[in-house]
């Protein structure tokens, strides 16, 4: 089916291309020319001085399949080595969901309780032919995890997602977002960053109070399909009122690091883990007065004798995003073992600007003052401590978020400031809170990467709901794309040519790996060029899209002329809406 999808796509587009051509030679277009079709196929193609790859045999079934319930969603788990996977879920009406995934696992979400479901899962080379599949049925489970140890547990599935008096996201100027998913996310949580290497933090309003019960002092938990692929997951907990830190740790602060490879807590070495991408696992972090513990789905994998000097602290999730910066979490439940969270007002939109003049001002309703928290980094090398911040035309100190944390050059630096009320002034008619931070030079200021305020209500009065910032629009997932294509020259004997400079001429071997994570969009086949002139092409969809994979193409660099040529792999998906891919490099050839 989705061989015969993928070519009948391919073919719509060209007949439609074609048909408006015939349509404009007769119509004046002002030298206007349609667009040329978008290429959804690839035919094999093989150069005088290329000798690209064919397919084998079709590759074995996936074995191992488990399919786990949970609210609402099904795990699935299999063992093979393939390239990549064709998954399907049936349910009673036929095929729900298909994806094509890179891992050895998936997670289907948004599924309706009670109903039976197949799941079916096809090992795909790298040719896009598919094996027999491996088949299971399960239906989602409305039984979740022992919970009653945490006196707050949102499972985001309320009419208000996400609660604002619970949670604040804090981001490098609005580089991410967070809102209830869509579609198959709609009863979870859903964070999209496009942050680069920075972290995003969700911060928890709520601190986590330390009590000795029984030797336990407190624990956080959170389930999410974070850390993705590269990426990294941090539980923090940090002894006052930051919202967004990095390596430079405020005083008393644990960490947590989780990538997919490993978890290290403080005070101890990195303890190796099974890799689990692409499915939600419960994390948990049990605080005691004999050290820490922590817990992946209900199994402890490591531990530290590490005891925090603090009895209060924030509670901070950090999302660390891959190298190319842009992730996507789900999160599906967030607990913590104290419920005492503030009063909340929300706050308006705050603008770190030099402050103009607007006619337009008016002050805050229903609050007796409030908090600003900033994160401020600065690469200059001058004196930046004490800051300042400037609201109003009025001038206030700010301090450091945690007491003893030195301001370090290219570092996040949280930092506090309290505001009365009649400093609470928002301009203009976005009703916007604008203010200035400046160093000890008022001169020489830092960049304000993230700002919050948490406000104080006025029993006597009712803040405006015009005052506030508004919610942010629900995030949608990513689009699809093809997998990362890399390029590597290879002698005779299979070793990496080093600097791509050939020592003779004669055969060489190209190799091409896609190399896929989640969940992928279809590829149709790879093409190779030399100086901008075609010598292979391979097809990837013999019985329906490929996922990834790795092909060896055999060149006779002789036939090409000496000194340095370039070479550029491009990779086409069946999807007409999804973009090429490209991998380029530059090699020589010897005289």
């Amino acid at each position: 089916m989705l061989r015969r999808t993928g070519y009948a796509v391919g073919g719509l587009v060209v007949v439609v291309g074609a048909v408006i051509a015939l349509r404009n030679s007769d119509t004046r277009t002002n030298g206007e020319l349609p667009p040329p079709p978008v290429q959804t196929t690839v035919k094999d193609f093989a150069g005088d001085s290329a000798l690209p790859p064919k397919p084998g045999s079709r590759p074995e079934k996936p074995h191992g399949l488990v399919v786990i319930a949970g609210p609402h969603r099904l795990q699935a788990t299999w063992a093979a080595s393939a390239p990549g996977y064709d998954v399907q879920l049936r349910g009673e009406g036929g095929v729900v969901r298909n994806h094509l995934v890179a891992d050895n696992a998936i997670q289907f979400d948004g599924l309706e309780e009670g109903v039976d479901y197949q799941v079916d899962v096809r090992a795909v080379d790298s040719f896009g032919q598919r094996s027999e599949p491996s088949s299971a049925r399960e239906r989602p489970s409305t039984t979740r995890p022992d919970e009653s140890r945490y006196a707050l547990v949102d499972h985001f599935d309320g009419t208000l997602v996400p609660d604002p008096a619970r949670w604040r996201l804090a981001n490098n100027a609005a580089c991410a977002r967070m809102s209830r998913g869509v579609g198959d996310d709609n009863r979870r949580l859903v964070i999209s960053a496009a942050c680069g290497s920075e972290s995003v933090a969700l911060r928890s309003r709520t601190p986590l109070q330390l009590k000795d019960n029984g030797g336990e002092l407190g624990r956080m938990m959170i389930e999410t399909d974070y850390p993705a692929r590269d990426g990294q997951l941090l539980l923090d907990l940090v002894p006052g009122p930051a919202d967004l830190i990095d390596t430079s740790l405020p005083p008393g602060t644990l960490r947590v690091k989780i990538t997919p490879e490993s978890v290290t807590l403080p005070g101890a070495e990195p303890v190796a883990i099974a890799r689990r991408t692409s499915v939600s696992s419960r994390w948990e972090l049990v605080l005691r007065t004999d050290g820490l513990s922590l817990w992946r789905n209900g199994a402890r994998i490591a531990s530290s004798t590490y005891v925090p000097p603090w009895t209060s602290a924030t509670p901070m999730f950090e999302f660390v995003g891959p190298p190319n910066g842009l992730s996507y979490v789900g999160i599906d439940a967030i607990g913590l073992s104290s419920a005492d969270t503030p009063a909340f007002v929300p706050p308006p939109r705050i603008t770190a600007t030099n402050p103009s003049k607007d006619p337009k001002t008016e002050l805050m309703k229903g609050v007796l003052g409030g908090q600003l928290r900033l994160t401020v980094r600065t690469t200059l090398r001058e004196p930046m401590t004490p800051f300042t911040v400037e609201v109003a035309g009025r001038v206030f100190p700010a301090r450091p978020a945690v007491d003893g944390h030195v301001f370090a050059p290219s570092f996040r630096f949280p930092i506090v400031a309290d505001l009365p009320a009649d400093a609470l002034v928002l301009s203009g008619d976005r009703k916007e809170l604008r203010i200035t931070v400046r160093g000890v030079t008022p001169t020489v200021s830092p960049v304000v990467q993230h700002a919050d305020l948490e406000l104080i209500p006025d029993p006597a009065g009712r803040p405006s709901p015009e005052q506030a910032d508004p919610a942010t629009a629900p995030a949608t997932r990513p689009p699809l794309t093809l997998a990362t294509l890399n390029t590597t020259f290879l002698d005779a004997a299979g070793q990496a040519i080093k600097d791509n400079r050939f020592v003779a001429r004669g055969r060489v071997v190209l190799e091409v790996a896609a190399t896929g994570s989640e969940t992928q969009a279809g590829l149709a086949g790879l093409e190779i060029f030399v100086d901008t002139q075609r010598v292979a092409g391979i097809p990837t969809a013999v019985d329906g899209p490929g996922v990834a994979g790795r092909w060896r193409i055999a060149l006779n660099s002789g036939a090409f002329a000496s000194g340095p040529h370039n070479l550029e792999v491009k990779a086409f998906s069946t999807d007409p809406n999804v973009a090429p891919g490209y991998a380029s490099a530059t090699w020589s050839v010897p005289g």
